[in-house]
This record gives structure tokens, C-alpha cells and sequence, in this order.
């Protein structure tokens, strides 16, 4: 049976050891309670997944990020289908934040990985995860680079746009359209997953266009009839044959549509309607993935 929840014991790097760790999909109360930061593994098939991690202290910047480097080499998670990205030999040389921008120097350990686009979307989406920060430059032994090998994403000027699990890398194409993470279900390991695909959606298409793009790649059973932006809350009518006994629409299906539509440029929120009645579940303050309690 495939499982939401994961109760396991584990020791990862600097936390205390016999912490106990359990992934689940929502607990908006006892997430409220802590600091939660991102980390990303990756998959046997080295798709990139987000997880959620609770501590319970904020530390500086250069430790914080210090320690998320060591917590994503670390490979206590592999029971659950979670592999480290990040090589184990890969060091933080040093980490300077000046005008919004993060400069991280790594060993040249950076160099010898093999997939290196996997690693530039996660150390982007990490270390971008910031309200400081809007940019990332890599350096490697304290000098610029320009790109890794079997990469063409320059390192000079990374943003939290990247995203994860790009379908497309060439940078032209980055600057000419509209990226989007868009979320779906993954069973991994048994255990179920909310994994995004990057998607670079034309700045051409109107907004119905692009909504419409981003649900097909949800689910295509969903028909979109209208889509309009207001305040920053976008406003989706859908047609009735997503609506379950209850009048309301699955829940899964309800927080990947709101996932990925909230990655949109403007939109904070999301309302669904359904024969001109607002069928969400919860408010998006709620929704909570791929979360790991210590």
C-alpha cells in the first residue's frame, strides 16, 4: 500500500542522532510551529524532489547554508528513494551576500559530477530560498565561472526561476519565455511525492492559454472555461466533471493545481469554481508536501 507518512529513525550529519523522521503530506499546525527549509534529493531515475525539513532554530546565513549542503549529501534517505545530488567530497570554500546577491565558492569536487544541470537546479533552488537573496553566483576556488562541463546554464547569474527538473537548459530559450513549476504525484519507493517539471511556457500566450497549458500537464481530464487575475488571486472556472459525491474536487488534484499555478509571475493564491461555486478544500496557507519532521 502506498504511504503518505513515514515514521524512520535516522542520524543526518549535525542533527542529534535517534531523531525521529517522518515524511507527511499535511500538518499545518505543528509546520507553523517551526522553520522549515528546503532541501532537494533526487530519485532513482535522478528527478529532483523537494522536501520540506522542520528545525527548530534559524542559524546564520554562511552555517545555514553550510548545513543544508551537509544535510543534501548525506544519504540516510535512501530507504525512502531519496539519494543524495550532491557529492559527498563537495566543500563550501566560502559565502559573501552583497546587494541581494549570494556568492558561494565550492571546491573544484564541483567539476567531476556528472550531472551537473541536476546539481545547478538544486543548489539554485536551495540557496536562492532567501528573502535576501535574488541572485546566485557560483565560484569554484574563489573564481568566476562561466559553466560546468555538460551544461550550458550560466553560473554567473542564477535566480530562484530556474526551477527543477528543467525539460529545456539552453539559456536563450530561458529569457524568452515564462518558466512554471508545474507539480504532479509521484510514487516513490512506495511513498507518495509531490515532484515539479519546469516548464517554459511562452510570454506570448495569453494567461488562459498558459493556465490552461499548466492544467493539461496536471491532469488531462481538466477543461478550463475561464481564467482571470485579480489582486494577484487567480480565478479558474472548471468544468463539473471533476467534482466528486461531495461537491468539492479531489484534494491532490486540488493542491498540484495550486501549486503550480502560484508559480506564475503575480498570482499569491488561487480560487476554483465550479458551476459558480468556489469548490477548494483549504486555504493555501495549508498546503504542506513532501514535509519532514525531526
Amino acid at each position: 500500500m502506498k504511504k503518505k507518512i513515514i515514521i524512520v529513525s535516522v542520524s543526518i550529519i549535525c542533527l542529534a542522532i535517534g531523531s525521529f523522521i517522518y515524511l507527511q503530506m499535511d500538518d499545518s499546525k505543528q509546520v507553523s510551529e517551526t522553520y522549515l527549509q528546503t532541501l532537494i534529493y533526487q530519485d532513482a531515475n535522478h528527478d529532483l524532489v523537494p522536501v520540506s525539513l522542520n528545525v527548530h532554530n534559524q542559524m546564520e546565513l554562511e552555517t545555514d547554508i553550510r548545513n543544508k549542503i551537509d544535510l543534501m549529501q548525506s544519504s540516510q534517505l535512501q530507504a525512502y528513494g531519496l539519494y543524495p545530488v550532491i557529492d559527498s567530497q563537495l566543500e563550501v570554500q566560502s559565502v559573501e551576500l552583497q546587494d541581494h546577491m549570494l556568492t558561494v565558492s565550492f571546491n573544484d569536487c564541483l567539476y567531476s559530477n556528472q550531472d551537473a544541470l541536476n546539481i545547478i537546479e538544486a543548489l539554485t533552488y536551495v540557496l536562492t530560498d532567501y528573502d535576501d537573496v535574488n541572485q546566485l553566483k557560483i565560484q569554484i576556488d574563489g573564481k568566476d565561472v562561466t559553466y560546468l562541463p555538460n551544461s550550458t546554464v550560466p553560473l554567473n547569474h542564477l535566480t530562484h526561476d530556474l526551477g527543477l527538473n528543467n525539460f529545456e537548459e539552453a539559456s536563450t530559450f530561458l529569457h524568452q519565455s515564462v518558466p512554471v513549476m508545474v507539480y504532479q504525484e509521484k510514487t516513490i519507493a512506495d511513498y507518495l511525492y509531490y515532484v515539479p517539471t519546469t516548464l517554459r511556457i511562452s510570454e506570448s500566450d495569453s494567461l488562459e492559454e498558459q493556465v490552461q497549458t499548466i492544467l493539461s500537464h496536471i491532469n488531462s481530464k481538466i477543461h478550463l472555461l475561464n481564467a482571470s487575475l485579480d489582486n494577484q488571486v487567480l480565478t479558474l472556472e472548471l468544468d463539473s466533471n471533476l467534482l466528486l459525491d461531495n461537491e468539492r474536487i479531489d484534494k491532490t488534484l486540488e493542491e498540484l493545481i495550486i501549486l503550480s499555478l502560484t508559480s506564475l509571475d503575480n498570482v499569491k493564491d488561487v480560487d476554483i469554481l465550479i458551476n459558480g461555486e468556489s469548490v477548494r478544500n483549504q486555504e493555501t496557507s495549508q498546503i504542506h508536501y513532501n514535509y519532514i519532521k525531526i
